[in-house]
């Protein structure tokens, strides 16, 4: 099987395209950055550099079918946000290729964060549009389309709250989830929590866990819409015991890392897995060195790896570019890193 991986720019994309090269496939790879860490793989056969999904979708749709039709893929695996721009194009790509994600009236209301707390329930907090929110609760401001914590307000709310949305602050121990589906069907899922954090938002130290009410809530939630992709939950645990489900991120996460590399995932696309896999720690040492160094060596580093030594040295210039871009458009680096395949409703 030929597999097109789009979003080699993550770690998790890197950890995927070797596991999958591991397993007999070809892997190809391809993303809109000059350098992105997995481009510096020997796991990956060839590698393209793709038009802005954002700001060139046309360019970029027309690119992925040519490297489909060259190539000879069989199977399109979007793993970032870029997985919007493709389920907007899920009819016209799935003449040429399977795609596995749904179309993007099935994906967008999942990160929208606002649709999302609604489509959950009372497994979310309660949550309000801006004209709705309550003045005498604790609350949590977010844009409704946004990453890795980029903008969010506790307590007081934004100058303007166009495109915003607050919800009860819930206090408790955060945790993580990363399901890979087929038809609503939940083939394998790992829970995590992170020891360190790059500021308030992503994780770069990766610890293994199981909580299974939770890994009910996924189940039902996927089976209840035929889900076919990665979707994985940030999850906050009361000290009740009692968990909130406070987004939804329908795209690879780090979740894979924990996953035990005995797990073939090419097999998981046939048939389910067990659950709960055997799960292993993990680590992106570089980033857990800064942001806490005490669990610095503790798991073995996502990056590094002595038959694929050219992302170790890769990732320096896969970050030189993400800092010239942060300094280009006067962005933070986690917005920057986005820039140019996010999508905000486009």
């Amino acid at each position: 099987m030929t597999i097109l991986l789009t979003g080699t720019r993550a770690p998790a994309t890197l950890d995927l395209a070797r596991r999958l090269h591991k397993e007999g496939h070809r892997v190809i790879g391809a993303d809109s950055m000059r350098f992105p860490l997995g481009s510096f793989s020997n796991a990956l056969s060839a590698h393209y550099r793709l038009p802005s999904p954002r700001f060139e979708r046309d360019a970029f749709v027309e690119a992925i079918i040519r490297i489909v039709t060259d190539e000879g893929v069989t199977l399109l695996w979007p793993t970032c946000e870029e997985v919007f721009h493709i389920a907007a194009a899920h009819e016209e790509l799935s003449d040429y290729v399977r795609i596995l994600c749904v179309p993007l009236s099935q994906l967008e209301p999942l990160h929208h964060k606002l649709k999302f707390a609604r489509l959950a329930g009372l497994y979310a907090p309660e949550s309000w549009a801006p004209e709705d929110a309550p003045s005498d609760r604790e609350l949590i401001w977010k844009p409704c389309y946004s990453r890795f914590s980029v903008r969010t307000r506790i307590g007081s709310p934004p100058p303007s709250t166009a495109g915003w949305m607050a919800q009860a602050f819930v206090k408790g121990e955060e945790f993580s989830s990363w399901a890979l589906c087929i038809d609503g069907e939940v083939r394998t899922l790992t829970f995590y929590d992170c020891p360190a954090r790059a500021g308030r938002g992503a994780g770069c130290a990766f610890e293994p866990l199981w909580d299974e009410s939770a890994a009910l809530f996924v189940e039902n939630f996927a089976a209840a819409r035929k889900f076919t992709g990665s979707i994985a939950f940030d999850f906050i645990r009361s000290p009740d015991g009692h968990f909130k489900v406070i987004e939804c991120n329908p795209r690879l996460t780090s979740g894979l890392h924990v996953l035990e590399e005995s797990v073939r995932l090419s097999e998981l696309l046939d048939q389910r897995g067990v659950i709960p896999p055997p799960m292993v720690p993990a680590q992106l040492r570089v980033p857990t060195m800064f942001s806490n160094p005490l669990a610095l060596g503790t798991s073995p580093d996502v990056i590094s790896r002595d038959d694929d030594r050219g992302p170790s040295r890769g990732q320096f210039g896969a970050f030189a570019e993400l800092s010239w871009n942060a300094i280009r458009y006067f962005q933070s680096l986690k917005s920057a890193s986005t820039r140019d395949i996010e999508y905000n409703g486009d």
